[in-house]
């Protein structure tokens, strides 16, 4: 399920989020934050929106953490899982 979750997530991040960044660039241990792809606090909360809306699931409050977004596979088990 997570590997057909990644290609979503690639595409959300290179389409619809303002980073500057090709699907083919992204690769799935990439961090999303910091020194990977490098999504800031606006990023990541309109990056959550889309998730959000592409999977219709709500995070919980608890669930917002940096966790679930360490990198592209930790997300898609995450998503996987919900």
């Amino acid at each position: 399920m997570p590997s057909t979750i990644i290609p979503i997530l690639k595409k959300i991040i290179a389409e619809e989020l303002d980073v500057n960044i090709k699907v083919e660039e992204i690769n799935n241990e990439m961090p999303l934050l910091e020194d990977g792809i490098g999504l800031d606090s606006v990023a990541i909360m309109e990056f959550i929106v889309l998730i959000e809306k592409n999977f219709d699931f709500k995070f919980s409050d608890d669930e917002l953490t940096f966790e679930p977004f360490k990198d592209l596979n930790t997300l898609a088990e995450f998503i996987a899982n919900k």
